[in-house]
């Protein structure tokens, strides 16, 4: 045997070893075939961060009990019994016993009892939704560590198969070389490829070893041997035909970060009542009763004495505590809309991201399954003709490790895609309810809250595009924005906008319109402001404000070869991406509006909006905000031969 075939043979027998130790520290000795589901409920009910989570909300909930004691009155009695010694008096040696009852009702306290209640109400709703998140983060990790351990188990076997493909081409090899017939150089080149393929092993047993090791911190307990597949496209995916926008709607009213983060500033707004209420007087009603066996002079005389009244104090200085307090307050919300933003932009990143892998995955999976197929096919072939003479060496090592290549590509696609799944379903916050994993003894504290906060998704938390997913010609390769990628577009240059034909080639263009110019390029003949107001937050126009049309009407009328352009413009105040959709919305229903009114061609109408980018005046007070909050109509020329009669 030559001293070649003794290493090889001797790393595989390490190799061989190194699998069978692998295997008995990742693979459970049992043959019940477990699912996903029964290791992420065993996580919900079992992860000491889950449970963390939960004694939380615990606390919360007494904390809100703490809170409403404030209402109920305070009963205390005090007793004592007392031996007495002194130089003076009639009786200079006693026991004396005094006991007393008192009740103290608040009558008043600057509201601090029931800010502190409705805080804490508004608290443990951020508690539950933590909870929430805590469940869904940690099925989020235990899925992904679980379809991880079936990816590198695939991953294994085809390493391992293409170690022994690569095994037999070496015997093969040597023993030609061995009866003279083959070249050692042939020799050399499948010693060397067969290290790779044994390293392509070993690679992938460590992976699995550390996918085990992260699927045994979470679960607690080893993956079994069989694994239910995973399969997501029955679990409550209807964002997938979606859009974006919409699938950024859907996730702001199921993300439990980001609801957390959203009650959890309006807590921190009553914390700030409870810190103004120390400005306040506190009124107490008192009522005591007390007995002892001595009077005022120490002789032997029962006494008894009751009260009732009302008791006001208040703190003229404290040393500028209760200031203090407040800003404290109000640091306390501006940091939760801090982290209102950070949830916000963490969600938004992650749909994004999940989305756009699973538009790109579902792309390339027919391709990767096209050229797996096709290099099994070739693989087979080469090895034929290589058995007949037909083919080199270095040919059949070529096909067999693009096999290979080809093999593990797919699977780590089809892996890709459902991890992509999950991870937009546990950004919505539905990926437990969608597997039907409960957590056990968690309330509804929702009917517990002090009220159920509403709020404009468009303007807490806007769905902003990114370019890759807003276009998606990008990700093909369109050069010229035409539809056509440029790997069947025989004209990759064609003019922008142009119509063109199944070959990118341009085709009959129609006439120009309104919406084809901007104020800055186009021949504005006449401008008028529209005395439309709208309503705050609102872009429907009143039936009273028709008449605000009259003017550009007739303008339109008097010159065919002319069209307009409705621009809105918002105030500097509030957010700026609200404020541009919010201009965008009233020029286009002003515009809407223009076409109803009228039989102008609609082409030659056309809505811009400009958000806070262009104010008259560039301050934020009740005068600025009325006149930056306008809309305006720019009659332009439009070239003569697009009349549109």
């Amino acid at each position: 045997m030559s001293s070649i075939r003794k290493v090889v043979l001797g790393a595989g027998f390490i190799f061989y070893c190194g699998v069978a130790d692998a295997q008995q520290y990742a693979v459970d000795t049992t043959t019940t075939e477990a699912t996903l589901k029964d290791y992420i409920q065993k996580v919900v009910n079992a992860n000491p961060e889950v449970q963390a989570s939960f004694r939380q909300l615990q606390l919360a909930i007494s904390d809100v009990d703490i809170a409403r004691s404030g209402y109920r009155p305070s009963v205390d009695i005090a007793a004592s019994s007392a031996y007495t010694t002194r130089n003076y008096g009639l009786d200079q040696e006693y026991v004396g016993h005094t006991a007393e009852i008192s009740v103290t009702q608040m009558l008043y306290d600057g509201f601090l009892t029931s800010s502190q209640v409705k805080r804490f109400k508004q608290a443990q709703v951020v508690r539950y939704f933590e909870l929430l998140g805590e469940v869904e983060q940690k099925s989020l990790e235990t899925a992904l560590a679980y379809m991880d351990v079936q990816l590198f188990r695939e991953l294994l076997s085809l390493a391992e198969q293409n170690l022994i493909t690569h095994v037999d081409v070496f015997k093969q090899i040597e023993e030609s070389v061995e009866a003279g017939v083959g070249r050692r150089a042939d020799l050399e080149q499948i010693s060397g490829r067969l290290s790779l393929a044994e390293s392509n092993v070993l690679t992938e047993l460590s992976n699995l070893h550390d996918v085990t090791a992260r699927f045994l911190r979470l679960v607690g307990e080893k993956p079994v041997e069989q694994l239910a597949s995973v399969s997501i496209d029955g679990y409550a995916m209807e964002d997938l035909s979606s859009d974006i926008e919409q699938t950024l709607l859907n996730a702001y009213q199921t993300n439990p970060s980001f609801n957390a983060a959203i009650y959890n500033i309006d807590a921190q707004k009553f914390a700030v009542d409870s810190a103004k209420s120390r400005y306040h007087p506190l009124v107490n009603l008192t009522a005591s009763y007390g007995a002892q066996t001595r009077d005022e002079a120490a002789l032997n005389n029962t006494i008894s004495e009751a009260n009732i009244g009302v008791n006001v104090t208040y703190n003229l200085y404290n040393g500028g505590a209760d200031r203090a307090a407040i800003r404290q307050a109000l640091s306390q919300v501006d940091l939760a809309r801090d982290l209102r933003d950070k949830a916000c932009i963490d969600m938004r990143q992650t749909i994004q991201i999940a989305k756009n892998d699973i538009e790109n995955v579902s792309e390339q999976l027919p391709s990767l399954n096209a050229h797996r197929l096709s290099s099994s096919r070739v693989k087979s072939a080469y090895m034929d003709q290589f058995t007949i003479g037909e083919r080199s060496l270095l040919d059949l090592l070529d096909s067999e490790n693009e096999y290979y290549e080809s093999s593990r590509a797919y699977v780590e696609a089809q892996f890709t895609l459902e991890k992509a799944k999950v991870r937009l379903l546990a950004a919505k916050g539905k990926l437990a309810q969608s597997l039907g994993v409960t957590k056990d003894g968690v309330p509804d504290v929702m009917e517990m809250a002090e009220q159920e906060i509403q709020y404009d998704p468009a303007h807490v938390c806007p769905a902003v595009r990114t370019s890759l997913v807003d276009d998606r010609n990008i990700l093909k390769r369109d050069s010229d924005l035409d539809g056509i990628i440029d790997l069947w577009d025989d004209c990759v240059n064609s003019s922008p906008g142009a119509l063109v034909d199944d070959f990118g080639c341009e085709a009959s263009q129609p006439a120009p319109s309104a919406a084809d110019y901007t104020l800055e390029d186009a021949e504005v003949v006449e401008t008028f402001k529209v005395n439309i107001e709208f309503a705050s937050n609102s872009s429907e126009i009143l039936p009273n404000y028709q008449d605000a049309l009259t003017s550009v009407i007739d303008a339109l009328e008097a010159d065919e070869h002319t069209g307009v352009i409705i621009h809105g413009h918002a105030s500097l105040d509030g957010d700026a991406a609200y404020n541009q959709k919010l201009s965008e919305a009233r020029a286009n229903a002003v515009a809407t509006m223009l076409m109803q009114m009228t039989d102008i061609d609609n082409r030659r109408i056309t809505a811009v909006g400009y958000g806070e980018t262009r104010p008259l005046l560039n301050e934020e007070s009740d005068t600025a905000n009325a006149r930056n909050r306008r809309i305006e109509a720019a009659i332009i020329q439009l070239p003569v031969a697009s009349s549109f009669n």
